[in-house]
């Protein structure tokens, strides 16, 4: 036979514990239950697939104008894009853009076209999307040596034909 202060003790641990459980249970239930239910439905939005296509590019620059045609993809982070080959100003690069909503950035971007003398072109513009029309103001700097060569703006007015 168990002494008394045994049963008065696993009485009072019994009461604890369904107290702790009453206390935080019912809390971790409503918790879990809240987690649950916070999942996201909602189908995912990608602003880049606006300019995704192949284009016929019409490009005005300040010494010449050309007709060509390039395809528009996405690449990398959830706000980048390529204007493939044979790229802007028909160098063959593919120039990459920033993608915010309808307006594009291009960030300073140098591709090597000779090694002797080193010589670079340097890209960097903004751009607009209006339907299926996107407009892209750019600047090709020729840079020999670290120095400007040459500077060029352009204004590429390129129609989505997909």
């Amino acid at each position: 036979m168990r002494p008394i202060w045994h049963n008065v003790w696993l009485t009072f641990v019994k009461q604890i514990v369904m107290k702790a459980s009453l206390h935080f249970g019912i809390p971790v239930l409503a918790l879990a239950l809240i987690m649950a239910s916070c999942r996201d439905d909602t189908p995912y939005f990608d602003i880049r697939d606006e300019y995704i296509g192949d284009y016929v590019v019409f490009d005005t620059c300040e010494s010449f104008e050309a007709d060509y045609n390039l395809t528009v993809f996405k690449v990398g982070n959830d706000n980048e894009i390529i204007f493939g080959f044979p790229g802007l100003y028909e160098t063959g690069f593919e120039v990459t853009a920033l993608v915010t909503g309808m307006k594009i950035t291009i960030p300073i971007q140098q591709f090597l076209i000779s090694n002797f003398p080193e010589v670079y072109y340097e890209f960097s513009g903004s751009g607009s999307l209006d339907g299926d029309t996107l407009i892209v103001d750019y600047q090709v700097l020729t840079l020999q040596n670290g120095l400007i060569f040459d500077d060029v703006d352009c204004r590429a007015v390129m129609i989505r034909t997909n």
